[in-house]
C-alpha cells in the first residue's frame, strides 16, 4: 500500500479528479434534468464541475486500487469512503454557509439527512464500476495524450476551477450575510407594526403574523391604509408608518433582487436547499424569484 502512494504523482492525480468532477457533473446533470424534465446544473460551483466526485473517485483508487481484484473489499470500501466524504462535506457545507444542499430525511437508515443507506449502497456500485471498468479506461486514455497537452490542459483548469471557487464561495457567503441582514429587516418590521400606535387599526391584516408573506401583506398594507382616518395625529401616524414600510420593503428586495441569479440556481439544482438559520428570510427569497418568472 505506501510503495503505491508513493508511485503516484500530481500530473496523474490531478488528471484523475478533473476528469471525475466532469464526469459526475454529467451524470447528476443529466439524470436530474431527465427526472426534472428541464435542464439543471446540478454542480455548487458554476463550471461543469463536481468536486466531491473528483474526491471521491480519487479516494476509492488510492485506497482501493491495490484490492482491485476483491470485489467485496472494493464494494464495501467504496461505500464506506464514499459516503465519510458526503458526510464530511454535507457537514462542512451547514457549518461554512448555514444551508443545506441535499436532505436524505425522507430516505430510510439516514444519519442527520446527511447521508442514507440507498445511496451508500449505490456508492458501492459505483466503486465497483470504477475500479473495474472505468478506471482502467480513464487512465488508458490519458496515458494516450501528450505529456505537454494534458499538463496545459490541467493548468488552465486549475485556474477556472479556483476563480470559479472564489467566486461562489464569496457569492455564498454574501448570501448567508444578506439573509442574516432580511432576517433583522423582518424583526425589525415586525417589532415597529406590533409596537405602533396604529397597530390596533391593523387586526384586519393580522399584524402579528404580518411577515408571512412579506410581500403581499405590504400590498395589503398599502391598500387599508387610506382607510385610516387622516386627522392630526392619525395622519401623523399614517405618513410614518407608510415611510417606514416603504424604506424596509426597499431594502428587503434590494437585497432579494441582488442575490436572486445564484439563489435561483440552488434552488432549481437542489430541491431541498435550505438555511439552517434563516429559513424564513429564504423562502421569502424563493416566492421574491417565483414571482419574478411569473411576471416574465
Amino acid at each position: 500500500m505506501l510503495d503505491f502512494f508513493r508511485s503516484q504523482d500530481v500530473y496523474h492525480l490531478l488528471g484523475f479528479f478533473i476528469i471525475y468532477s466532469v464526469a459526475g457533473w454529467i451524470w447528476e446533470s443529466c439524470y436530474c434534468s431527465i427526472k426534472k424534465k428541464k435542464l439543471i446544473n446540478r454542480g455548487f460551483l458554476n463550471g461543469p464541475v463536481i468536486p466531491l466526485y473528483g474526491c471521491g473517485a480519487l479516494l476509492i483508487y488510492l485506497f482501493l486500487w491495490p484490492y482491485r481484484e476483491e470485489w467485496i473489499t472494493v464494494y464495501a470500501g467504496g461505500a464506506l469512503l464514499a459516503t465519510l466524504l458526503e458526510y464530511v462535506t454535507s457537514w462542512l457545507m451547514e457549518r461554512l454557509f448555514d444551508a443545506t444542499w441535499w436532505d436524505y430525511s425522507d430516505e430510510k437508515f439516514n444519519i442527520q439527512g446527511r447521508i442514507c443507506l440507498r445511496a451508500s449502497l449505490l456508492w458501492g456500485l459505483f466503486a465497483l464500476f470504477m475500479i473495474r471498468w472505468l478506471h482502467p479506461a480513464v487512465a488508458n486514455f490519458l496515458e494516450r495524450l501528450p505529456v505537454r497537452v494534458v499538463q496545459a490542459a490541467e493548468l488552465i483548469c486549475v485556474l477556472l476551477f479556483t476563480a470559479d471557487l472564489i467566486y461562489t464561495v464569496v457569492g455564498t457567503f454574501d448570501i448567508k450575510k444578506a439573509l442574516r441582514k432580511m432576517e433583522l429587516i423582518r424583526d425589525e418590521l415586525g417589532s415597529y407594526l406590533l409596537n405602533h400606535p396604529l397597530a390596533g387599526q391593523f387586526q384586519n391584516v393580522a399584524v402579528p403574523d404580518v411577515l408571512k408573506s412579506f410581500k403581499d401583506q405590504w400590498e395589503e398594507l398599502k391598500k387599508y391604509l387610506p382607510t385610516v382616518p387622516a386627522k392630526g395625529i392619525i395622519s401623523e401616524y399614517r405618513k410614518e408608518l407608510e415611510t417606514k414600510i416603504s424604506e424596509l420593503t426597499t431594502a428587503y428586495e434590494k437585497m432579494a433582487k441582488r442575490h436572486e441569479w445564484m439563489t435561483k440556481r440552488y434552488f432549481k439544482a437542489y430541491p431541498h436547499f435550505r438555511s439552517r438559520l434563516h429559513s424564513r428570510s429564504l423562502q421569502d427569497l424563493k416566492d421574491y424569484i417565483e414571482n419574478r418568472r411569473k411576471e416574465k
